[in-house]
């Protein structure tokens, strides 16, 4: 694959030794939140807490300085009011530390006089070579590198992921790792980004271009340092990887907020939105949209054209997939007689009778002991007919043979297939689980059907 002009981060999401810059034996203040979270995280590399008036935090011996510290510092977490940032900086800069996150607030967010503060931040960091996340963030998630400092009060699930974020919103941030999680999404490294005093979200994106690891790109944007940069980057990605982004500031109060917010000036939408048809960059209209987005985009196959089956358990369901499938421009075509009659013969006296084979086909209620091989086996009846399928079942996604068998006809017939319990509540452990698998999984058929026109369009703009 291409490469990307960007940094190298890898020290940034695989640090091997962390320095807490006002670390504290209060868990609940960020310098002891942190250390305890890498702690219960298992972290591997070394940490140094840093604090003058302590010898040992959590069983780890305190430093008084970076200065102090014998080996090299890989990252430094600042977890100290602004102003002090700038003699920590000058310790990360004597230090040769490779990366700082800075999340203390009070700077090019504040005005004229924070701006210049951020200024002399950056200036101070360059001369040592020290690369800056921040100020005004969250920091950084990582599950490779077990670091979280995003919520470093919840455990969230570390598995190596393909998902890569970067976000101009602590909030969004914090969302995006907690719902994003709990959906199966699992992530490369989740990045705050705050005021870009240095690292960019262009870096962010072209860093994850380059890696191999993350398949999906995913960003929240309020205002670009660099727009010709980050279309350039668009431009050279999209081809190779999904770059999914949601734009802040759509609104004249948004982009007065955004202003407020991070400091950056929120752009027209009008241009944002042409960059996408220009680009290939998928846009997303909020968190919730976001969050499924990335999930559909987690499947390895993408639609090969705009024909979709309905493999429905409910009229009701049925009409709703029927109406939200005419907005996004898919075509429900008639099965051809033969599959009709296919499935007629297949189906009868294993569900009660309906006149429906045509496309949709409702299965109204398929018997509970063996309605997983019946959905499975109408699958390979219908897939082989259609460029994607929405299935609305009622209770197999916990079924571990079910979600097997969905990955082998995927795999095999390089087709999405697209899941709708018609009961969510009894079915959470299975959304994620199929989320994991690839199989994109939504609770609503409108969100899951807005999301394979998605796919559909990327599809089509990759001919």
């Amino acid at each position: 694959m291409t490469r990307f002009t960007a940094p190298d981060l890898k020290h940034l999401f695989e640090p091997r030794s962390v320095a807490i810059v006002g670390a504290s034996k209060d868990e609940w203040k960020s310098g002891g939140m942190f250390i305890n979270s890498m702690i219960k995280d298992s972290y591997a590399g070394v940490i140094y807490p840093i604090n003058r008036r302590e010898s040992e935090i959590m069983g780890l011996k305190c430093f008084s300085d970076l200065s102090s510290i014998p080996g090299e510092v890989d990252l430094a977490v600042l977890a100290i009011p602004a102003p002090a940032i700038p003699s920590a900086m000058e310790d990360c800069a004597r230090k040769r530390v490779k990366f700082a996150v800075v999340h203390a607030v009070g700077f090019s967010e504040m005005g004229a006089e924070g701006k210049e503060a951020e200024k002399r931040m950056v200036a101070i960091a360059r001369e040592g070579g020290v690369r800056v996340i921040g100020p005004n963030c969250m920091g950084i998630f990582t599950s490779r590198g077990r670091v979280n400092t995003v919520v470093p009060y919840a455990r969230i699930p570390l598995d190596p992921g393909g998902v890569g974020f970067v976000g101009q919103s602590g909030w969004v941030s914090e969302i995006m790792l907690r719902l994003g999680s709990a959906r199966g999404l699992r992530f490369s490294g989740i990045i705050s980004i705050g005021n870009q005093s240095d690292l960019t979200l262009e870096d962010l994106i072209g860093y994850w271009g380059n890696d191999p690891d993350t398949k999906v790109i995913t960003a929240y944007v309020e205002g670009l340092k660099n727009p010709e940069r980050f279309m350039r980057l668009a431009r050279e990605i999209c081809p190779h990887k999904p770059v999914i982004v949601w734009k802040g500031g759509s609104s004249e109060m948004g982009a007065r907020s955004a202003a407020s917010h991070t400091g950056s000036m929120a752009g027209s939408y009008r241009v944002f939105q042409a960059m996408c048809g220009q680009t290939g960059i998928i846009p997303a209209y909020g968190m919730e949209d976001i969050i499924d987005l990335a999930v559909a985009f987690s499947c390895p196959v993408l639609p090969p054209g705009r024909d979709i089956g309905l493999l429905i358990e409910a009229g009701g369901g049925a009409v709703a997939s029927s109406d939200a499938c005419a907005v996004e421009g898919l075509k429900i075509r008639q099965f051809p007689e033969d599959l009709q009659r296919k499935l007629s013969e297949y189906l009868k006296d294993k569900v009660p009778p309906s006149n429906n084979r045509k496309n949709p086909v409702d299965l109204v209620w398929a018997p509970i002991g063996g309605a997983a091989k019946v959905y499975i086996d109408c699958l390979e009846m219908i897939m082989p007919h259609v460029d994607t399928c929405l299935v609305i079942t009622y209770a197999f996604l916990n079924d571990a043979w079910f979600r097997r068998k969905l990955v082998e006809l995927r795999d095999r017939l390089q087709k999405p297939i697209v899941l709708v319990p018609a009961n969510p509540p009894d079915q959470l452990d299975g959304l994620i689980l199929a989320a994991m698998d690839g199989i994109p999984t939504y609770v609503m058929p409108d969100n899951a059907i807005r999301c394979i026109g998605a796919m559909v369009r990327r599809a089509e703009h990759l001919k």
